[in-house]
Formats: structure tokens, sequence, C-alpha cells
């Protein structure tokens, strides 16, 4: 039977600051490229590009289960409606995502558009690593607040 090992504190220590050191980089890398127009442009263009084939996929199951409800009976019909609704929003966000990449991608291409934003070499008062992400159950839906 294994044995439970306590940490020492220096163990529980180090393992903080390494954690620290790498909430740090992660937050130096969205800085480093937040704070430039063409940075920031590529990687929310990249972010409708994950949501566009999130989309397509979510596109091609509601067409299947559209095929197998084209002619629902009456009882099922609320849900199919429903369903057709849930399809046209998704078509919706899709046509709304590609234009916005597009432009985004576009802006990326010219230097009239191109700026560095000027940062501050140290952190504001209260500010870290872990203060500068948002905390997970805060960003969750109260749907997901209770898995936590």
């Amino acid at each position: 039977m294994a044995r439970h090992h306590t940490k020492t504190l220096q163990q529980r220590q180090t393992e903080q600051r390494l954690s620290d050191d790498k909430d740090r980089a992660v937050v130096e890398e969205m800085a480093s490229r937040f704070s430039c127009s063409t940075g920031v442009a590529n990687d929310f263009a990249s972010q409708c590009e994950t949501r566009i084939e999130d989309l397509d996929f979510d596109l091609i199951c509601s067409d299947l289960a559209l095929g197998f409800w084209s002619d629902p009976p009456e009882a099922a019909r609320p849900v199919v409606e429903v369903l057709r609704e849930l399809e046209a929003e998704r078509r919706r966000h899709l046509a709304a995502l590609t234009q916005l990449r597009e432009r985004l991608l576009e802006l990326t291409k010219g230097a009239p558009a191109h700026h560095h934003l000027t940062l501050p070499n140290r952190a504001l008062p209260g500010s870290g690593p872990r203060s500068a992400l948002p905390r997970p159950e805060a960003a969750a839906g109260p749907e997901f607040r209770a898995f936590r």
C-alpha cells in the first residue's frame, strides 16, 4: 500500500513559483500579441476560424437531424420548428463570423493599420498573472458553475 507523501514547504513554494512563472509567461505572450494591431487581428481571425469550423460541423448535424424529421408527426413539430430556428441562427452566425474573419485578415495585410501599443513595464498594484486571467467559474454560465 502506498504511503501518502506530504510535500515540504519548499516543494510547495517551488511548485507555486513554477505555476506563477507559467501564468506570467502566458499573460506576457498575450500582451505581446494583443498590443500589436496585426497580432490581435490575426489572433481574433484565428478564433473566428475555430468557431467557423465548429459551426460547419454543427450545421452538418442539423442537416442530418432535420433530414430525419423532414415530415414530423404533429406532436414533434414544435421540436422540429426550434431545430430549424437553431439551424438558421447557426447559418447567420457562420456568415457573420466569416465576414468578420475576412475583414480582420484584410487589415493585417497593410501597413496603415499596423500599430503597437506601449505597455507599462511593471505590473499595476494588485495585478499579477492570476488577476490578469479570468477565473473559469466567472466565465462559465450558471449552468456550469454547479460543476466546479
